[in-house]
């Protein structure tokens, strides 16, 4: 016999003769697999800590680097999450139910750069990142997000869908290598196409090790089998992401929902190809035509 547990904001499933002890672990919502330097967490009922790798990370906690530091997250459905140099995170929300696969993800991203690689959950529902000017979700993909005071930048890598709303407009995003920005206070911007060079900066600050690139993290979140359990399996792997439009049931608007089918590939930074019109602003952006 297995019985549900909720506790915080994390559901597991767990045989009923251990639920007693695994009532205390509950809040645990994945690990750090990969750190550099000393980033901190500090749980909501807890004292602030150093992040080692194979610590749990929690419901509610606040995740700090600084300038020296950056980690790599992994949740229990597999979503990963990469925090580069001087960034703040905080881990709002993490529902899971690993026997139905379903779930919400939710995070407040407050300043820094950051890298989401979806897993189980974002397949049928969209990660939720909010931050000072506006709010990002991510549906079955990869995205690359800078948040700043007054700014926030989302770059759409791979997958479904991402959106950017903001004073209650939204742009979505379906190709990949396009990226919208929205300041605080203001509508997001049209989405435009950005050139590999243009993210140096954002993935600098998520691979940098005390101004250094090695590498050594990334290495061991790719050991921790963060490519097998999500979305960075690639375009050739099996999987709903990568091998069609999704359900009609599970996107609004029609088999290939709102902002058409999913796309693969990369950046395309000399902008080849002829490019559609770009539509009203919530109506998805432009692609490159067939």
């Amino acid at each position: 016999m297995r019985k549900a547990l909720l506790v915080g904001a994390a559901i597991m499933t767990v045989p009923l003769a251990t639920s007693m002890s695994a009532a205390a672990d509950a809040p645990r919502v994945g690990i750090a697999s990969a750190v550099a330097g000393d980033p901190t967490g500090k749980p909501p009922d807890e004292i602030e800590r150093v992040l080692h790798v194979g610590l749990d990370v929690q419901a509610g906690e606040v995740i700090t680097t600084g300038s020296a530091d950056r980690a790599h997250l992994l949740f229990l459905d597999g979503t990963a999450l990469t925090i580069g140099s001087e960034a703040q995170v905080t881990l709002d929300r993490f529902v899971y139910d690993s026997d139905r696969k379903l779930g919400e993800l939710g995070v407040t991203a407050t300043k820094g750069v950051f890298r989401l690689v979806g897993g189980k959950i974002s397949k049928k529902t969209p990660v939720i990142v909010t931050t000072p000017s506006g709010t990002i979700t991510i549906r079955g993909g990869i995205a690359l997000f800078s948040v700043e005071p007054t700014r926030t930048t989302a770059t759409f890598v791979f997958g479904y869908e991402m959106t950017l709303t903001s004073q209650g407009r939204t742009r979505r995003v379906t190709a990949p290598g396009f990226q919208v920005s929205a300041m605080l206070g203001q509508p997001p911007g049209l989405a435009s196409p950005v050139a590999r060079r243009g993210l140096a900066d954002s993935i600098g600050r998520l691979e940098a090790n005390g101004g250094k690139r090695d590498g050594g993290a990334d290495r061991a979140a790719k050991a921790a089998g963060l490519a097998e359990a999500n979305s960075a399996r690639g375009p050739n792997a099996a999987g709903p992401v990568q091998g069609g439009p999704a359900p009609a049931s599970q996107m609004p608007g029609g088999p290939n929902g709102p902002g058409g089918p999913p796309r693969m590939g990369g950046f395309d930074p000399q902008g080849a190809g002829p490019m559609q019109p770009f539509p009203p602003a919530g109506a998805g952006v432009a692609r490159t035509a067939p």
